[in-house]
């Protein structure tokens, strides 16, 4: 097991981790993405109000998917390939 792929478990168990937490977590991110998208309009004088509510609204649907039912990390494959039952012998006839 080369460098390569301890890198990749690890950022496999990383994001794994961070998608539990932000599922778990979801009403106190949704208030701190209220918090700084208010903080960012009011910074800005309301001109890019509704940049600031279009990506406050991105990000909570964002967070509203993570750590539900299904832990399945983006590109990790969920059922075996079809041609994976046709590895198994065939019974004798």
């Amino acid at each position: 097991m080369g460098i390569t792929d301890s890198l990749k478990g690890a950022m496999s168990q990383a994001t794994k981790k961070a998608t539990e937490y932000a599922g778990s977590h979801k009403s106190q991110i949704g208030a701190g993405l209220d918090k700084v998208g208010d903080m960012a309009d009011k910074a800005t004088k309301g001109k890019y109000k509704s940049k600031i509510d279009m990506g406050r609204s991105k990000a909570k649907d964002a967070v509203n998917k993570m750590g539900g039912p299904q832990e399945t990390i983006q590109g990790e494959a969920t059922e075996k390939p079809a041609d994976a039952a046709s590895d198994q012998k065939p019974e004798d006839q």
